[in-house]
């Protein structure tokens, strides 16, 4: 899920507000496709003739068209989605909105901090040119308020 503002609330699968993507890769086609799940108004890419939006096709991504000719992680993906939904586009599409994670609920904290500290961990371990210094230090901002969060959980 994509928010393309920062807001207080958690997304649902049907709020316009974001957009959320579906990712998904057959043996029988040997490449990732990217589906719009929701927010489709903020990332045209099919139409036909009358305008309509095709809402069941997957979207062209450039990362989608490179992937047979080099190799393309889940990660270019994932920026390219970011920078082509979020309004501004971000600097880097990895940042984390620190202001977002302030607004929720302390429990929704802690598991929000852990899956993007693992996620961020992924990237870190990689060559992606989004694995910059940036990552580690929002890594390092996430670790301590997951802690802080933890004993919410009990």
């Amino acid at each position: 899920v994509v928010s393309t503002q920062s807001t207080g609330h958690t997304p649902s699968f049907e709020d316009e507000e974001y957009t959320t993507y579906l990712l998904g890769c057959y043996e029988t086609y040997r490449r990732p496709f990217v589906w719009v799940r929701t927010g489709h108004e903020r990332l045209v890419t099919r139409c036909d003739m009358y305008g309509t939006i095709d809402r069941d096709s997957p979207i062209d991504l450039q990362s989608m068209t490179r992937y047979m000719l080099e190799e393309v992680s889940v990660w270019d993906i994932i920026a390219e989605l970011v920078l082509l939904t979020a309004d501004p586009p971000p600097a880097n599409p990895f940042d984390i909105d620190h202001t977002h994670l302030d607004n929720l609920p302390a429990k929704q904290q802690a598991i929000t901090t852990g899956s993007l500290l693992h996620s961020l961990n992924g990237l870190l371990s990689t060559d992606c040119v989004w694995a910059t210094p940036d990552v580690l230090r929002d890594m390092k901002h996430l670790a301590l308020r997951h802690v802080h969060t933890l004993p919410s959980l009990e």
